[in-house]
């Protein structure tokens, strides 16, 4: 067996050849992370459009419902109330959480004031900018006006309910 002196071995060519493989393997590595944290956001927004999609009909199908002939049940707004808080548990930030929570004991209250149209206004707000409108500078009359679609039936309403 002859000897291979060690002054004929490429130490910078092997050298090379592995740091190039490492690199390689790691900007792979580095880029499959980004993928699947880029999948999971992309789930997570689904759910989240899902969810706030669910809590913007249900306010709509309550008050329109009888103009369009299809009243929604006590049963039915509670089934779809607490699918909306299971998945708001899960998915939502907790600033929206909260709001939430607040909205819901808002409208369960026993003098049924209309005072809750502040909180889901609010609400929805934070799901606007969740949803990446940061920047959105709608107030509670842009609000009330898109919801009511009349100018003077919200005049009526801020006289009647004092806003």
């Amino acid at each position: 067996m002859t000897e291979i002196p060690i002054q004929n071995i490429p130490i910078k060519e092997i050298s090379l050849l592995i740091l190039g493989t490492l690199s390689t393997f790691l900007v792979w590595r580095v880029q499959h992370q980004k993928d699947k944290i880029k999948n999971v956001e992309s789930q997570l927004s689904d759910k989240k459009y899902e969810m706030y999609s669910e809590l913007i009909y249900i306010l709509f199908d309550l008050t329109n419902g009888e103009k369009i002939g299809k009243k929604v049940s006590q049963r039915d707004l509670l089934k779809r109330i607490l699918a909306i808080k299971r998945d708001m548990f899960i998915y939502a930030p907790d600033e929206i959480f909260r709001k939430f929570t607040k909205w819901t004991l808002e409208i369960n209250k026993i003098d049924n004031s209309v005072s809750h149209f502040k909180t889901y206004f609010e609400l929805m707000k934070l799901v606007r900018k969740d949803m990446g409108q940061k920047k959105t500078k709608l107030n509670i009359d842009d609000f009330m006006l898109f919801y009511m679609q009349s100018e003077e039936e919200y005049e009526k309403f801020k006289i009647e309910y004092g806003w």
